[in-house]
């Protein structure tokens, strides 16, 4: 078998030749790459370079199908030719340690070569490469030309693109765990202004290596990071201001459509008191007691009253005159995790009802729905964003965007532990005293149970039920992360006191406590409740009270309402407005109750205290 140094100076041969003598300033001008880099490539010089760079090569010397063909299975055999000469090492170390990933070796090994990724943890084996789709006429972006931190990160998402466009999974596997799918989408789509930091520093680094960028492009990128950080938001005093005139205008509007709907429910009432005494003075007969569905449709109107002055406990509510309580079209539920089962279920017994409806559940995150609400662009009549919980009456998205919530029911949640743990139950204070930053006991042992070290596995940024678990549980926040395996401690992390990892879902979460020794967590109580699922998970009491699906707050503290979010009043007959509305009639009860816990909505009442604000 050649060698890989052997095949390396074929690749580069093959790319000299098809480059035709091309001069590297120019071909860096055009792709959009330093000049060092360019001539690093054409002399072979260091690590393989990553397809996205020279195939930004071959694009900016316009060369042709075959011969970029031919630069690609030259460079095909010396990428594969270089991890199994190169994939000895840590496969090696895992033999020595299956149980453990060899940290130092992985951690030399990742910077060279980002864009392979690990597939199986013992034995070791590894995927190749694989080739996405170019648009021939990219050129890199040039991060110097961001004047603030918002265009950065907007440079950010076309470097994305630049690269193929991988998935944020993908980006996780090229970074080797170190970017989470949750915290790509955190950075290409949150405000970053407020929380530029050295961590975000070394994020940006993984990120532009995972796109392909060498060294040099990397370091040019996380230098203007450390620019821009440092330089006040010229703008935005000014976009705050045209933001609140919007939801000024906005909430005008509401205000002259809730008056006219307090006109309509008064004429409706005078209405059938005038038909009720007709009745009774052209028959004799006593009054006629107000059929069900005349009950049914006053109800239905004045709930929606209710949505749109927000008179409802908690907070604003969204809907509109309920013209239809189905639509012909789709609809999205997005965001919460925690609620995907109930929300599918919701969906299924929609759907049937109406026949002309899609609904489709997409549980992505409670924050990640609420920021894809927002968004510019997002289609609000037809979206819906689930989240744990009511956002707060001064968040961005209330207060600018116009997010108005209807709470649907009560969620409860679990706090899980691993059966080898030995713990069936823990007390409030000894539990915060586990998640404690600073102090704390540090293996199950000190709280009666097995001698094992306490694991901590957390949900990542942008968790609605990571958010209830601080506010109603610990009273205050997690400690910092300090794992990427959830095994040991990380190389910037070797102070820590516990290990504390984190994953995007609930279902990632659940998997992993059951997995890893002496590991706790936390999640929505049916999911973890599941023993066919988790056959090792064990779900602990707190304060000697086991969660239910009664959710009763007032026992247990680990309960929050489920709220439904739309993006300012959805306009009658949209999809949002037929399905909210839907929700809010008497005919909608029977499927909600289905749900099995308690619910937050009814025709006829306002919402109990539990299902507000915490």
């Amino acid at each position: 078998m050649d060698s890989y140094l052997h095949l390396k100076a074929e690749f580069v041969r093959e790319l000299a030749a098809g480059l035709g003598g091309a001069a590297p300033d120019a071909l860096a001008g055009r792709a959009g790459l330093l000049e060092a880099t360019v001539r690093d490539l054409l002399a072979g010089d260091g690590e393989l370079m990553s397809w996205e760079v020279v195939s930004a090569c071959l694009a900016a010397a316009a060369v042709d199908g075959d011969a970029a063909g031919r630069v690609r299975e030259r460079w095909s055999a010396a990428e594969q030719a270089m991890w199994d000469e190169r994939g000895d090492g840590p496969r090696a170390a895992f033999e020595r340690d299956p149980r453990g990933r060899p940290a130092r070796i992985v951690e030399l090994f990742q910077p060279r070569v980002p864009w392979r990724r690990l597939t199986a943890r013992h034995p070791v084996t590894f995927e190749p490469w694989a080739e996405p789709v170019f648009d021939a006429a990219r050129s890199l972006p040039d991060p110097a030309s961001a004047g603030d931190l918002r265009e950065f990160y907007e440079l950010l998402a076309l470097l994305r693109a630049w690269a193929g466009s991988p998935r944020q999974t993908e980006i996780e596997r090229r970074s080797w765990g170190a970017l989470p799918d949750a915290t790509v989408s955190a950075m290409l789509q949150k405000d970053r202004w407020r929380t530029p930091n050295d961590r975000e520093r070394r994020r940006i680094g993984y990120f532009t290596a995972a796109c392909g960028l060498p060294e040099q492009e990397t370091a040019r990128w996380t230098a203007c990071y450390d620019r821009l950080r440092r330089l006040p938001p010229p703008d935005d005093l000014a976009r705050a201001r045209a933001e609140a005139a919007e939801a000024a205008e906005r909430l005008a509007d509401s205000r002259t459509e809730n008056t006219a709907l307090r006109e309509r429910l008064a004429t409706i009432r005078a209405e059938a008191a005038g038909l009720r005494e007709r009745l009774e003075a052209g028959t004799g007969a006593p009054p006629v007691p107000r059929r069900p569905y005349a009950r049914r449709a006053a109800a239905a109107l004045g709930g929606a009253v209710l949505f749109a002055s927000g008179a409802l406990f908690g907070g604003a509510v969204p809907g509109g005159p309920p013209e239809r309580t189905c639509f012909d079209g789709t609809l999205r539920l997005i965001g919460s995790t925690a609620f995907e089962h109930m929300a599918r279920t919701l969906a299924a017994g929609y759907e049937e009802r109406c026949p002309g409806a899609a609904v489709e559940v997409e549980a992505i995150g409670s924050n990640e729905g609420v920021r894809a609400l927002a968004r510019p662009g997002a289609d609000a009549a037809a979206t819906i964003a689930m989240h744990d919980g009511h956002l707060a009456p001064g968040s961005v998205e209330v207060g600018v965007h116009g997010f108005q919530g209807l709470a649907v029911s009560l969620v409860s949640f679990a706090v899980v532990a691993n059966k080898d743990t030995g713990v069936t139950g823990l007390t409030a204070a000894q539990l915060r005293s586990v998640y404690a930053e600073d102090a704390g006991p540090v293996s199950w042992r000190g709280l009666g149970g097995a001698d094992l070290p306490v694991r901590l596995i957390g949900r990542t940024e942008g968790s609605g039920t990571r958010t209830i678990f601080e506010e109603r549980v610990l009273a205050g926040p997690e400690p910092r992360l300090s794992s990427r395996d959830c095994l040991t401690r990380g190389e910037f992390h070797r102070d820590a006191r516990l290990i504390r990892c984190e994953r995007s879902s609930q279902s990632q979460v659940l998997d992993l406590v059951g997995s890893v020794p002496g590991a706790i967590g936390y999640s929505e109580l049916r999911e973890a409740a599941d023993a066919r699922r988790h056959p090792n998970l064990r779900v602990l009491a707190l304060d000697g009270r086991r969660p239910d699906a009664s959710a009763d707050p007032a026992r247990y503290p680990f309960v929050a309402p489920e709220v439904f979010y739309t993006r300012s009043l959805p306009a009658n007959g949209s999809p949002a407005s037929a399905f909210l509305t839907f929700l809010a009639t008497a005919s909608a009860r029977p499927l909600l109750e289905s749900l099995g816990a308690p619910l937050c909505i009814a025709p006829t009442a306002p919402l109990a205290a539990p299902c507000g604000p915490a």
